[in-house]
């Protein structure tokens, strides 16, 4: 049954992606090398052909395990390779059986650890992991919160989210390639966060649209 949600939900996530292209780009332009947009793009426009072309999963771990394997052959740089590291490690926490909001809460959690481990960064280096971080332990609130409460907590998340992304305006890169630039060039948010926070909405605003 949750075949054709997940299905909205990325349909929404390839569309927000592709709006936010040259925002995210120009964002990257202060820090980096200006690509963001067109990475994140790469992702959207692969998951856009593979769902014309294939069923989505009943099992929302395989469906992970299919995102992973594109974004790692699709995306390109470092993003790439930090999203393919938190599907993969997500896609364990969500089987057939086990779809719950504690489920996917656990998922992302674990996602988000994997990309610390492995990424080499942590919260307040200006990486994707300031968007993500303080989302991804408000979600753990879904292990406790009764069905009703589930989708303010999601909200909550989104909101942790773009505040987290915001505040890296003032953060001091210590990850990335904006860590090679003079701090005081570096005053916008960083791409990467921005990126997250929107992915995040995108999942928020089409789970509140199901009747």
């Amino acid at each position: 049954p949750l075949s054709p949600v997940m299905r909205k939900v990325l349909d929404r996530i390839c569309s927000t992606l592709l709006e936010k292209q040259e925002e995210l780009n120009s964002l990257d332009r202060a820090a980096g090398d200006g690509d963001c947009g067109n990475t994140h793009t790469q992702a959207a426009r692969a998951f856009q052909e593979w769902l014309q072309d294939h069923v989505i999963p009943g099992c929302p771990g395989q469906l992970l395990s299919v995102l992973a394997g594109l974004v790692e052959e699709k995306m390109g740089g470092s993003s790439g390779a930090l999203y393919s590291l938190f599907l993969t490690a997500a896609a364990g926490h969500v089987t057939e059986g086990r779809s719950s909001g504690a489920a996917w809460a656990t998922a992302v959690h674990a996602g988000m650890q994997a990309m610390r481990r492995y990424g080499g960064a942590d919260p307040g280096d200006r990486t994707m992991l300031d968007a993500l971080c303080p989302a991804a332990e408000e979600l753990m609130k879904l292990t406790t919160a009764p069905p009703a409460g589930q989708m303010d907590v999601l909200h909550a998340a989104v909101q942790k989210a773009a505040a987290g992304a915001e505040a890296t305006r003032d953060l001091t890169a210590r990850a990335g390639r904006a860590s090679y630039i003079a701090a005081e060039r570096v005053t916008l948010p960083d791409p990467g966060a921005v990126a997250v926070a929107a992915i995040l909405k995108a999942v928020a605003e089409t789970l509140g649209e199901q009747k």
